[in-house]
């Protein structure tokens, strides 16, 4: 699949029929969270992306960070295809289809592939993602997440997230279903792109981890990026 991705992504950089745009990111997050679990054990982590849009609405890009799950994993490459566009003035789509990777991981074959549907109105939307292979596990799991973004001054906004994680795959992890909220503020400054959220989990106390691997406890998490 990961030799899928790229050809899909050499062809597409090397196509003349559409104008394209290319970027890339590079930046820091004090704790690399993925739907409220800790990916790199509560530590900081340093992630990149390299992406190529263009104006048919089609993009596609690669994405990685550190990982840390208390064994030989200590990567993630994720490999992305989609489409978005417009609806009417207010309201636009994105479909797209995520290949996630740990290059190097002996220890279990983790790599799963997920779908992702995502509706934009104004500065509110809605996601939903479907893997019917979550981690690899032979279970499904899914995710539906709603966020908002209010725009403050000094181009500053205040950023409300809820997402709810539920499928087989967590019933056969023993935590069930589970929600995660943010509150956070985001802006920039100096080209830089700044942001502060505070994570909340609806995790069972017995099942909360506040230290150490896949910490999943309440969280302040600072992150910092910039775009090129």
């Amino acid at each position: 699949m990961k030799k899928v991705f790229l050809s899909v992504l050499g062809a597409l950089a090397i196509t003349p029929a559409y104008a394209v745009e290319t970027s890339g990111t590079i930046g820091f997050t004090s704790d690399y969270r993925y739907n409220g679990i800790s990916q790199t054990a509560g530590d900081p982590a340093i992630q990149g992306s390299l992406d190529l849009a263009f104006d048919s609405g089609l993009y596609a890009g690669i994405w990685g960070s550190n990982v840390d799950f208390g064994d030989d994993a200590n990567l993630e490459i994720d490999y992305y295809i989609g489409y978005g566009n417009d609806i009417t003035d207010d309201l636009s789509y994105d479909v797209n289809y995520a290949w996630y990777t740990y290059p190097g991981y002996d220890a279990a074959d983790a790599d799963y592939g997920q779908l992702n549907l995502s509706l934009y109105y104004g500065s509110a939307s809605v996601t939903y993602g479907y893997a019917n292979d979550y981690f690899n596990s032979g279970e499904a799991g899914q995710y539906i997440a709603v966020d908002y973004s209010h725009p403050l001054p000094y181009e500053m906004s205040l950023d409300l997230h809820a997402g709810h994680s539920f499928g087989d795959y967590w019933g056969k992890v023993d935590i069930d279903d589970y929600e995660d909220y943010s509150i956070g503020l985001s802006g920039s400054f100096a080209g830089l792109d700044l942001s502060a959220a505070y994570i909340i989990t609806s995790i069972d106390s017995e099942d909360e981890v506040d230290s150490g691997l896949f910490r999943n406890d309440n969280a302040l998490v600072v992150s910092i990026s910039r775009t090129f």
